[in-house]
């Protein structure tokens, strides 16, 4: 991708996802930043598809009240769970 692509969007059962494999630093933890501040506080869960684990955003999801766990994918992704602290 290049740095003027923007992550693939979508809305399922699990809740929001966002696809930030292939975009150069740091526009993946801006955009799901992004995208989890648009959730709120009462938001549903937002279910990131990354190349690698985002260690930068724990820190940052924590200040705002949210959780981050990993969840099962393809041998080449790593896939994130984020919700708001209930």
């Amino acid at each position: 991708m290049t740095s003027d692509a923007a992550p693939r969007r979508w809305r399922d059962g699990q809740g929001e996802h966002i696809d930030v494999r292939g975009l150069p630093q740091p526009q993946p933890l801006v955009e799901i930043l992004r995208l989890v501040r648009e959730q709120g506080e009462g938001g549903s869960a937002v279910i990131v598809h990354h190349d690698r684990d985002p260690l930068m955003l724990y820190g940052e999801l924590a200040a705002i009240g949210w959780t981050a766990e990993r969840v099962p994918a393809a041998p080449d992704e790593f896939r994130l769970r984020l919700a708001p602290v209930r």
